[in-house]
C-alpha cells in the first residue's frame, strides 16, 4: 500500500507544482481547496503540513516546492486523489538517501537507534510518559504529534505543545504543569 500511497502524492504534487516555482502553504492548500475542490480547507491545509513535515514538500512554510527525488507520475484524465489514501503518510524518497534528518535547532540531540532522542531533559521525557499512559497513545506518537503542534504554533516550547496536546485529549494537566518547575 506504501507503493500506492507514493504514487497518489506523486501525482497529487506533479498537478500542483507544475509550473515549477514555489508556493506559500496557504496557497497550496487554497488551490487543493478552493480551486480544484478535492479537499476541504482544514483538510487541505491538514495535508500540506503532513507532508511538508514527511519530506515530500521542502522550504519554508512560505516557499515550498516537491523534494528533488520524486519519481514522475503525471495523474491520468479526470485523477482525483483519494484523501483516505493518505491517513498513513510514507517518508519521501529524500529521507531514504539521507542518513539522517539534521537535528532541529529547538533541540539539537543525537538520536538513538529506535530513532527517539537520547538527551531529552527528564521532565520532557516524564510528561511525555504521563500523556502516553493517561491518554492510550504511544510515547513516541506523544512527542510527534507535540512536536507537529509545536511547529505549527510558532515559538511555543516543546513542554507546552504537550499540555495542549494532552487538553485536547481531555487530560487532567495539573500533574504535568507541577513538572515544569
Amino acid at each position: 500500500m506504501s507503493q500506492d500511497v507514493e504514487i497518489e502524492i506523486s501525482k497529487l504534487l506533479h498537478s500542483s507544482f507544475s509550473g515549477g516555482t514555489a508556493v506559500s502553504m496557504r496557497d497550496l492548500s487554497r488551490m487543493w481547496s478552493l480551486e480544484m475542490q478535492w479537499f476541504s480547507p482544514d483538510s487541505a491545509l491538514s495535508l500540506a503540513r503532513r507532508l511538508h513535515s514527511a519530506g515530500w514538500l521542502v522550504g519554508s512554510q512560505d516557499s515550498l516546492e516537491p523534494c528533488s527525488s520524486i519519481p514522475d507520475h503525471p495523474p491520468e484524465m479526470g485523477w482525483r486523489p483519494f484523501l483516505s489514501r493518505f491517513e498513513e503518510m510514507p517518508e519521501s524518497p529524500d529521507t531514504d538517501v539521507e542518513d539522517e534528518a539534521p537535528p532541529s535547532m529547538d533541540n539539537p540531540a543525537e538520536k538513538n537507534e529506535d530513532g527517539e532522542s537520547s538527551s531529552i531533559e527528564i521532565p520532557l521525557a516524564r510528561m511525555a510518559s504521563i500523556v502516553s499512559s493517561m491518554s492510550g497513545l504511544e510515547r513516541r506518537e506523544v512527542l510527534r504529534r507535540a512536536e507537529r503542534k509545536r511547529r505549527a504554533l510558532g515559538p511555543v516550547s516543546i513542554e507546552i505543545a504537550i499540555l495542549l496536546l494532552a487538553r485536547e485529549q481531555n487530560l487532567e494537566v495539573g500533574e504535568l504543569i507541577g513538572l515544569l518547575d
